[in-house]
């Protein structure tokens, strides 16, 4: 080989070394590029990747980026299926926001198996468990279940004990009915619908708002502790609400006898030991001058006949709430599959979507995703409807029909001699209250919640309640997030050969084109080589 063919090689080898610097160059300062000027083309026909303009209106107007942890742990076999489905809804959504505001919207996936880096950054967001994602926005967040919350999920039939106790243990909130039976043939579970781009939205309204709204507890009549870890206690409610966005704080009426002037709710729970005169009359002031109330009585107030509690206030004016005595049972399902009674276990109730209020804010999103809640115990309230000033109060919830009220002594069975009837009884009623003009001429209109059962909000029960008690707290602090998003929709595309003239088209295409492609290329370069 000649000196001049090397170095001829030799410059077109550095030649070709340095397009290959320059593409390199040119891709690093296309990336850099893309990063300060950001454009996305949707060339889909559903244009599914497109944000809603209420979604990307809520994202342009973050006060400060947005922090998404997602922690997510696979089911076994066989529900390894539908987690795959929700796990493939939830990461498409998240990165659909993630690529169309990338500055204002960080998701970070957390690998199940760094074990020590998950409970760290749980730790440090005060939340534990997997399958959750939990939205930060400084220093305020909000958690959503992937189950439950995000998806709704149709669980089948476990069909036998080793699956039910499986799903149990995941601590999902009404993964299995009450009445389910061994035996019964298998059905996969089934995802039913996805809720990921309402409920995301809403978690990003609550940590993007201003001011946290302000609960503050009743105290100094033998409540529950707020902070206490006993089944009994409000700890787990209390992490519940300061992770939805509440702040907060407890009101003594001996030390301080008005209601605090930044109280946006009241709540009333549990109390052991009546109130003033003077307290229930600075309650009853608050509330007439628009303030929101929370109130649950023990039962032990009705089986001991205490005046001057809970009970009695909801019954004066503003509230005109009646509560009945009597625990609601209905029958159980015990092992046989048969309906009895005469067991403390009829006095558990789990009430589905049939007792719930349709089109009210605080239980129709309950129903739109198949959640339950408990009571233990309880009480009910007399019939709701329109009271004496005009206002009306709805029931929320409702005890199935075939319930009755246990009458004392308590022996859980359905007695019609002790005049127990077997009907629905109203276990949570919600009041609007009359609208006062207020010095500077605005007008607000006071809210009660009023639940029949204070053990409805305890350590063993929360988990199940959850929804709903926050739900009622925000309506009550008129921090409703009623944002309409449009759920996304799954691209479909297809050739209709029945019905256009896409067949004889392609049939055509294929049958002569590529042929005649292929020919016309071949006597090109035969009649190139022969030239």
């Amino acid at each position: 080989m000649s000196a001049r063919n090397r170095w001829a090689r030799l410059g077109l080898g550095l030649r070709a070394g340095l397009a290959v610097l320059l593409c390199v160059g040119a891709a690093v300062l296309a990336v850099d590029l893309s990063d300060w000027r950001y454009v996305r083309f949707d060339l889909t026909a559903a244009e599914s990747n497109t944000l809603d303009p209420a979604v990307a209106d809520v994202l342009d107007k973050l006060p400060e980026p947005v922090v998404v942890d997602v922690f997510l742990r696979s089911l076994d076999y066989p529900y390894d299926a539908v987690f795959q489905q929700a796990k493939a809804r939830l990461l498409g959504w998240l990165a659909l926001l993630q690529q169309a505001r990338r500055a204002q919207f960080e998701v970070r996936l957390h690998d199940p198996k760094d074990f020590e880096t998950i409970k760290e950054r749980q730790r440090a967001l005060g939340t534990e468990g997997s399958n959750k994602l939990v939205v930060s926005c400084g220093e305020r967040r909000d958690e959503l279940e992937l189950f439950g919350e995000l998806c709704t999920i149709d669980w089948g039939n476990p069909s036998d004990e080793r699956l039910l106790r499986y799903l149990l243990q995941q601590g999902i909130a009404g993964v299995v009915e009450r009445g389910w039976k061994p035996g019964l043939p298998f059905r996969a579970a089934e995802l039913r619908a996805f809720h990921g781009e309402e409920l995301l939205t809403e978690a990003l309204l609550k940590v993007s708002s201003g001011r946290a709204p302000k609960i503050y507890f009743g105290k100094g009549h033998g409540e529950p502790a707020l902070d206490g870890g006993a089944p009994g206690d409000f700890s787990r409610l209390k992490g519940a609400l300061e992770r939805d966005g509440f702040e907060l704080a407890e009101w003594d009426p001996l030390r301080a006898p008005g209601v605090p002037a930044d109280c946006d709710v009241l709540a009333l729970i549990g109390a052991h030991q009546p109130y003033q005169e003077r307290t229930r009359a600075a309650i009853r002031s608050y509330a007439e001058a628009g303030g929101r109330v929370l109130a649950a009585p023990d039962l032990s107030e009705l089986n001991e006949g205490r005046a001057g509690g809970i009970v009695d206030l909801l019954k004066e004016s503003p509230f005109g709430i009646v509560t009945r005595p009597g625990i609601v049972c209905q029958p159980f399902v015990d092992y046989t599959g048969q309906r009895v009674d005469g067991s403390e276990d009829c006095a558990w109730l789990l009430i589905d979507e049939r007792g719930l209020q349709p089109t009210h804010p605080l239980t129709e999103p309950l129903r739109q995703r198949g959640r339950r809640v408990k009571f233990t115990f309880s009480a009910s309230f007399e019939s709701a409807g329109l009271q004496a000033d005009s206002a009306l109060a709805l029931p929320l919830i409702s005890s199935p029909s075939d319930a009755w009220r246990d009458l004392a002594p308590y022996d859980f069975r359905h007695d019609p001699a002790k005049g127990e009837k077997r009907e629905r009884h109203t276990l949570v009623t919600a009041k609007e209250l009359r609208a006062l003009k207020a010095e500077d001429g605005s007008v607000k209109r006071g809210r009660l919640v009023a639940v029949a059962s204070a053990f409805f909000f305890d350590n063993e029960s929360i988990d199940v309640n959850r929804d709903f008690v926050l739900n009622a707290c925000n309506w009550l602090a008129e921090r409703e997030f009623l944002l309409r998003v449009s759920p996304q929709k799954k691209s479909e595309s297809f050739l209709d050969f029945q019905r256009s003239r896409a067949r004889p088209i392609l049939t055509y295409s294929l049958l002569l084109g590529l042929p005649g492609v292929c020919a016309a290329i071949g006597l090109a370069i035969f009649l190139r080589r022969r030239s």
